[in-house]
């Protein structure tokens, strides 16, 4: 019997040490340590400032009618047709933010090229027509990375520039 009960007290000291080794290390994993525990988010030494292009379309307050207007987008599109425009002043305005350049067309009539900086600008253009024209495609081409907004409206009458 006193073999028994010395093999009993040797599983409780086994047991005894090894509570403690095995409820350690289950503690230990299921705390954190703010010491120990790297950033999961570290932040940038220099922060890049967000885009700010302006979330409506760029002015045409001279306009009687608007044809497109458009704001916040990226990369080439076709914009529209538009079927016809009787004769009088197209205005074009452009607003672009990033690094590259966008080209507008606007139909047979122009093509014309903005450069584009990490600053929002906005371009404006006009063209007079002397007669109506069908069927004009205006096209923006621009890189991914180019964010753009584009206004095209009408008038009658057309002034020369001075």
């Amino acid at each position: 019997m006193a073999n028994l009960t010395r093999a009993r007290v040797a599983a409780v000291i086994v047991l005894a040490v090894s509570v403690p080794l095995v409820a350690g290390c289950t503690t230990h994993d299921s705390q954190t340590s703010s010491q120990n525990v790297p950033n999961a988010s570290p932040t940038p030494s220099h922060p890049t400032p967000p885009i700010d292009v302006t979330r409506t379309p760029p002015d045409i307050s001279g306009s009687t009618k608007t044809f497109v207007r458009l704001a916040d987008r990226t990369g080439s599109e076709e914009v529209t047709v538009i079927p016809s425009i009787k004769a009088g002043t197209i205005a074009v305005a452009t607003e672009c933010a990033g690094e590259g350049k966008t080209i507008i067309m606007v139909g047979k009539l122009t093509t014309y090229t903005i450069p584009c900086t990490t600053t929002p600008s906005t371009t404006y253009n006009e063209i007079g027509l002397g007669s109506s024209k069908q069927h004009v495609l205006i096209t923006v081409t621009a890189g991914a990375g180019i964010h753009w907004g584009l206004s095209v409206g009408w008038r009658p009458g057309h002034e020369r520039p001075s």
